[in-house]
């Protein structure tokens, strides 16, 4: 080299920039500034001599960051590599660093030969960027291509209209990784051959390759021109090998402001292919200034976040569920709700599509748990007994490596029951490794966490992971079904399979989105155990939901005195209407005292004394044995039943292929004791 590069080093810390100079000064010239306005200044000064900035990220006057949002409005700055110097790995800070144009990380304290490597690498970089051909295709380099487009409509721009054309191919990853990077360049080269071919037709095309597959085009505008140049460059990927089976995606910034700067019309022409990534009939997206409002807002609401979490705007909302056996509500499930103090009350519809993306969902869903944690102490503290709530765990917690330990440390410093927590996750989630998901939850099992799997039925191999996945609930969307009224089309059919198939597995099955008393109806009919939706309850906050189960509890308390004074006692009276009755029903019934996990017949109707009590043809120790698995059988139910979980009917071998399913339900309760009633009906045909 000539001359050595010029590093500027930016940080408040005399002796960390003291030591960088000793590392870098063998191979390149340092100057340093203490803080980002320092940095700036410098820079507007040196700026043909400073190749590569090194930057701290915590400096008084302007921060890193603060930095970053101005340097990055200097397009004379773009090819200069920034490389971040952080502390920890926090991902929300190196993707924000990301977003503002860092080039690269490197972490505090310095390991000087890792440092040297950085930033070789990154010149290295710079000085493909700076070159003005492409080194596989030939066209333009970015750095070239954005200069003389910049040329072009300075001088052309106010006598015809332009339109700026980003493309890439969906799916080019595929190729380089079934076909090797050879033939993922022969697919570049093909398609820069193709916009040579289509430039001999047209003055003032202007062409070059961004990076990877991206490419980009400045050309007259015609609507017919842009449609024909999508579909030459879509045939030519096509004719290339029909195997690839890839589309070509183009955004299109018809330029109207020739005063913007060409980096702001690629994001643009970018912002407008994604309109059409992943729609196979659609390979032509405009832009339009309703796409940058909406990255504007998007960009708000990330922006937020921080503080939002910090000063808990974010607000658990419960939405109960319903056993449909008692039509009382067992537990329900976290929602959450951001309540922001200049816009309101923010729609989750808003938020969380956002937060997915980039990763911050896994943020909210911990403060979701912690909150969670915090609702359920509270309420042991008050001496109640609280149902099960169950909390979301995204795909990026699912795949967090310390997500067993996390939860493991909540319900620890919350001294939380695991069985309280229950944990939902989507079934996508759990499609890609599954090795991963099987090991975490298996370990959350063996906690004693309760795990549902959310939307089933919204994927392809749902039937699959059910074979190998430990789940205890199974969660079913009411879109299965029409939203009328009427039930005669497949998707009842579908949805009263799953329920079966649920059933066959032992898992207890959860409704969402029930909205009218027919599917309450229908899915009782079918044997679905719980149901959540708008028909029973909207999501709420935790004083509406307080109320809600105080209500519940009070109408318990009225109707098992009712039961106990008049259902009860009229079954003893031997002469009332209601014994005569209990007597004449073809089912056989019998009605138990359950208390401190012992049960005693307290009274059977005929049929039962006659088909179950009292067997005929058989020895006396066989029928001891059968009363005896009966009697085993009943008492875990009407366990179950006393924890105010759901018991679904069991089925049992009386004699040779006579088979009953026995129903167990709550009729009364006093104090510590509960009156139960079994009913038994003979399915031997059905078996």
């Amino acid at each position: 080299m000539d001359r050595k590069n010029t590093i500027m080093i930016v940080d408040d810390e005399e002796m960390i920039k003291a030591r960088l100079r000793d590392v870098l000064s063998v191979e390149f010239d340092v100057v340093s500034a203490s803080n980002g306005k320092e940095a700036l200044e410098l820079l507007a000064d040196r700026k043909k001599d400073i190749a590569l900035i090194v930057l701290d990220l915590i400096m008084p006057v302007m921060d890193g960051f603060s930095f970053m949002e101005e340097f990055r409005t200097h397009q004379e700055y773009a090819n200069i590599p920034v490389i971040v110097a952080t502390s920890n790995e926090d991902e929300y800070s190196e993707k924000r660093c990301l977003e503002a144009g860092v080039w690269d990380f490197v972490m505090k304290p310095y390991n000087p030969v890792l440092l040297q490597f950085r930033i070789k690498n990154a010149l290295e970089k710079s000085r493909m960027i700076i070159a003005e051909r492409d080194v596989v295709t030939g066209l333009y380099t970015k750095f070239k291509f954005y200069n003389e487009v910049r040329q072009m409509l300075d001088e052309l721009g106010e006598s015809q209209k332009f339109a700026f054309v980003r493309f890439d191919i969906d799916r080019f990853k595929m190729i380089n990784n079934f076909y090797g990077i050879r033939e993922g360049d022969k697919v570049l080269i093909s398609i820069a051959r193709e916009l040579d071919r289509i430039s001999k037709a047209f003055d003032n095309f202007l062409y070059g390759r961004i990076e990877n597959d991206i490419f980009a085009v400045c050309m007259p505008y015609k609507e017919e021109n842009i449609e024909l140049l999508a579909k030459a460059l879509q045939i030519n990927v096509r004719k290339l090998n029909k195997d690839y089976n890839i589309k070509v995606s183009c955004g299109v910034y018809i330029i109207n402001d020739y005063s913007i700067d060409v980096s702001e019309m690629y994001d643009r022409a970018n912002l407008a292919a994604k309109n059409c990534k992943g729609k196979f009939d659609e390979n032509v997206a405009y832009y339009d200034d309703s796409l940058i409002e909406n990255m504007r807002q998007e960009q708000y609401i990330i922006n937020e976040v921080n503080k939002a979490l910090e000063e808990e705007q974010f607000q658990v909302y419960l939405q109960p569920k319903i056993n449909l056996v008692t039509d009382r509500s067992y537990g329900a499930e976290a929602l959450v709700r951001w309540k922001h103090p200049e816009r309101g009350m923010i729609s989750p519809g808003e938020f969380i599509p956002i937060y997915e993306r980039n990763g911050i969902i896994g943020r909210l869903d911990q403060y979701m748990w912690r909150h969670v944690c915090m609702l359920l102490r509270k309420w042991l503290d008050e001496g109640k007994n609280p149902n099960p709530i169950s909390v979301n765990v995204s795909r990026v917690n699912i795949y967090n490596p310390h997500l067993v330990d996390i939860l493991k440390n909540l319900v620890t410093e919350f001294r939380i029951p695991t069985h309280l927590l229950n944990l939902e996750l989507t079934e996508s989630a759990f499609m890609e490794d599954q090795d991963l998901v099987m090991r975490s939850m298996s370990k959350l099992h063996k906690l004693g966490f309760k795990i549902m799997m959310d939307d089933f039925g919204s994927g392809y191999s749902s039937l699959n992971v059910l074979k190998d996945m430990e789940i205890d609930y199974l969660k079913v969307d009411m879109k299965f079904l029409q939203q009328d009224t009427e039930f005669n089309g497949k998707g009842e059919k579908v949805l009263t399979s799953v329920i079966r198939m649920a059933k066959w597995l032992h898992l207890p099955s959860i409704v969402e989105g029930v909205e009218t008393i027919e599917q309450v109806d229908f899915l009782k009919c079918i044997g679905c155990e719980y149901a959540q939706g708008f028909y029973y309850a909207r999501p709420m906050p935790v004083e509406d939901y307080e109320a809600f189960i105080a209500r519940e509890e009070e109408m318990e308390a009225k109707n098992v005195k009712d039961d106990n004074a008049v259902i009860v006692g009229e079954l003893w009276n031997t002469r009332s209407n209601v014994s005569i009755f209990f007597d004449m029903l073809e089912v056989p019934i019998a009605i138990y005292e359950y208390r401190k996990d012992k049960l005693e017949l307290l009274r059977a109707n005929s049929k039962y004394e006659n088909e179950i009590a009292f067997e005929k043809d058989i020895g006396e120790m066989e029928h001891n044995r059968r009363m005896a698995a009966e009697h085993d059988m009943l008492k875990e139910a009407f366990a179950k039943i006393a924890a105010g979980d759901f018991c679904e009917p069991m089925e049992y071998e009386v004699s040779d292929d006579v088979w009953y399913r026995i129903t167990v339900k709550l009729v009364g309760r006093r104090s510590d004791v509960m009156i139960m009633m079994a009913t038994f009906n003979d399915v031997s045909e059905y078996k």
